[in-house]
């Protein structure tokens, strides 16, 4: 049996390392200055590639090999069998270099092997093939494969079936039973994140077949904590928490079950307007960045960006929680740390949460979540219907009013001009209001309307969907000055996340290096802030400018205030980190954690770790301290 399974097995095996070997190829040759190429990386990397290609190869021959299991002896080898074979070598050789293709393409993006992005993208299938379609030639790429398919079965064709004698139903059935077996065992004890041999982040990733990674992802896309990471006993992480909690301004409620808290100023309240904008992929590093015209003159990239820094409260030090958008919507609404595995927005019973949303209504505002795309994606609408917000997503548009859009919606521009009309009708009405809104146009394929700019869409990419993002707001905000209500508004801008977070470290903290600026030129004074500070602190510093009082379930703080301490939360995946003073605890699937950044005793790692752990375990208690009490819904 192993005979006849190795000579039918053979020419897929083959192509098969040969197009994982190409795959490996094309990840180094994109990130060649990230990887490492000492002897260890190099021999860690090609063992977890050899690994998960053989496991993945055994699971896609189950077909085959059940269509082999039920071939009658006396037709092996026969027309028909040539024929079938030949069908399943041309599928199987479609579907790896079509893969192949995929990974590039992701890895162009991601700079990783396919994750639980890749398996959120499988479900919204419109967005990412457009999206795709409009980044790079599909057409030619889809033809060449089927070309390259054709040729290597016309050169594949004579080894599939060769003369030979079949072997008995009964020792087929054996085999394919222990087959199966292995497979199972395979399943239950090879895990993905056991397989990250080596220190370089880059090698790691390179060394995950795609198959393999992706069906990983799927497998694995929520992460139980309590299973699969350190823990403490919680009654001394509520100790740590209460010291950081139970201090000025800020009184615990419950100091044995969480860090649910009452916050008061002590000040009246300021009812002014909020419009928090989170803009799609803009890294602090734009802020600084200038990019050559045709003309041959340096352009800043966000000069609109930059003034409002100069006018308003400039926080230049900021650090987003995870690498998504809606980690950026769960950082500024929740202000919870990125738990392992999916953002909130995403999961199960995310309703009628202790959020902004909760906050501004029972204060009489009219929040309204404003897309320029469909918020079913991500589960976005879903979550802020249900959490006080009024949808007010492309879906919901009049006719006429995109005049720009590409695969994830309408641009910059069209999606301002809707905020602007929807704050006129709160206004019009008395009311209050909080607009959340997110950006679209500074992501792939950087297409925008760029009739006004000299960097033209699409052939200058991020940096020119860049100029575009701040072109866009400076457009906005003079509009904005020209209404009633300006006067009375707080205005955010931060970034969601950062335009991309590889790096050779296990969480590249640059990679989450963000800006973020609270602008109001009537209520909030000029003031730059260079200290590192977290995306969840952003939403209780403006509620301290707005002096609510209010019931707080955000583990951010303030950073206004003179107790204010310096850390901040980042994840990668299934890695979610703790940073503080410059050196960062990383937790770590399998109970596992490390170190990385400055060096410091082991007293100070054991303190550092506690804290950590105390954040992260007791966060993960979300849907116990979150919901809104029923009277409040």
């Amino acid at each position: 049996m192993i005979c006849f399974l190795w000579q039918r097995f053979r020419p897929f095996l083959f192509c098969f390392l040969v197009f994982v070997l190409l795959s490996c190829l094309g990840k180094i040759f994109q990130s060649f200055s990230e990887m490492s190429f000492s002897l260890v990386s190099i021999a860690a990397m090609l063992g977890s590639l050899l690994l998960t290609s053989l496991i993945a190869f055994l699971y896609m021959m189950l077909p085959y090999l059940l269509y082999l299991l039920f071939l009658p002896v006396r037709k092996v080898a026969s027309k028909t069998d040539k024929v079938v074979s030949a069908v399943f070598f041309f599928c199987f050789v479609y579907a790896n270099l079509f893969g192949v293709a995929a990974e590039q393409i992701f890895w162009d993006e991601f700079n990783s092997a396919f994750n639980f992005i890749a398996v959120d993208y499988l479900v919204y299938t419109h967005e990412v093939i457009e999206n795709i379609y409009q980044s790079y030639s599909v057409n030619c790429l889809l033809a060449a494969i089927l070309l390259l398919s054709i040729a290597i079965l016309v050169l594949m064709r004579k080894t599939l079936v060769q003369i030979g004698n079949g072997v008995a139903f009964s020792r087929r059935f054996v085999g394919v039973v222990g087959y199966i077996l292995l497979l199972v065992g395979v399943y239950h004890f090879v895990d993905i994140t056991q397989l990250e041999w080596g220190k370089n982040r880059f090698n790691n990733e390179a060394g995950k077949q795609g198959t393999f990674s992706l069906f990983s992802a799927f497998l694995k896309n929520e992460i139980d904590y309590k299973t699969f990471y350190p823990l403490r006993d919680a009654a001394d992480n509520m100790k740590i928490l209460t010291a950081k909690f139970d201090k000025n301004g800020e009184r615990l409620l419950f100091s044995d079950k969480s860090i649910l808290r009452k916050v008061s100023s002590g000040k009246p309240e300021i009812k002014a307007n909020v419009v928090i904008i989170l803009m799609e992929s803009l890294s602090a590093k734009y802020m600084d960045m200038t990019e050559l015209s045709p003309e041959g003159k340096n352009i800043k990239l966000t000069p609109n960006l930059n003034k409002l820094a100069s006018q308003g409260l400039y926080l230049s030090n900021v650090y987003a929680t995870g690498t998504r958008s809606v980690r950026g919507i769960e950082a500024l609404t929740l202000g919870v740390p990125p738990l392992p595995g999916m953002s909130i927005v995403r999961r199960d019973h995310n309703e009628n949460l202790r959020s902004v949303g909760s906050i501004f209504a029972e204060k009489g505002y009219e929040n309204k979540w404003i897309y320029g795309g469909f918020g079913y994606f991500d589960n976005m609408n879903y979550f802020f219907a249900n959490n006080g917000f009024e949808v007010v997503d492309r879906g919901t548009w009049n006719k006429g009013e995109v005049t720009f859009a590409n695969a994830w919606g309408a641009c910059d521009e069209d999606t301002y001009h809707k905020l602007i009309q929807e704050a006129d009708k709160s206004y019009a009405k008395g009311k209050p209001f909080l607009s959340v809104m997110l950006s679209i146009s500074n992501h792939r394929p950087y297409t925008y309307p760029d009739e006004n700019l000299p960097l033209k869409s699409g052939k200058h990419k991020r940096r020119g969907a860049v100029l575009y993002a701040d072109y866009a707001i400076g457009k906005f905000i003079e509009t904005a000055k020209t209404k009633p209500w300006f006067d009375n508004t707080v205005f955010v801008f931060v970034a969601d996340h950062t335009a991309g977070a590889a790096g050779k470290e296990e969480i590249n903290l640059e990679g989450h290096h963000i800006p973020a600026i609270i602008y109001a030129p009537k209520l909030v004074k000029p003031q730059r802030v260079d200290m590192a500070v977290s995306q969840i602190d952003i939403l209780p510093t403006l509620l301290g400018i707005l002096n609510f009082d209010y019931v707080s379930s955000f583990w951010g703080q303030d950073i206004l205030k003179s107790d204010y301490e310096s850390r901040f939360f980042v994840s990668n995946y299934q890695k979610v980190g703790y940073v503080k003073g410059g050196t960062d605890v990383i937790l770590k699937p399998l109970n596992d954690f490390s170190f990385e950044g400055k060096e410091i005793s082991n007293e100070e790692k054991d303190k550092l770790l506690a804290e950590g752990i105390a954040f992260y375990q007791q966060a993960d208690e979300w849907e116990t301290y979150l919901p809104l009490p029923h009277g409040n819904r």
